[in-house]
């Protein structure tokens, strides 16, 4: 049961994170542009 807790946790402590660099992101948006091209030309 203290396993399951922890690894529901962990998921939610990995999403808020993910989720709050790409908002830091997008405060910048010539890196979202930029990541945007990169992202084009491999393509």
């Amino acid at each position: 049961m203290a396993m399951a807790l922890l690894k529901r946790l962990l998921a939610a402590a990995i999403v808020a994170a993910v989720l709050g660099l790409s908002f830091l992101a997008y405060l910048r948006p010539s890196f979202v542009v930029d990541l945007a091209n990169r992202i084009i030309l491999c393509l």
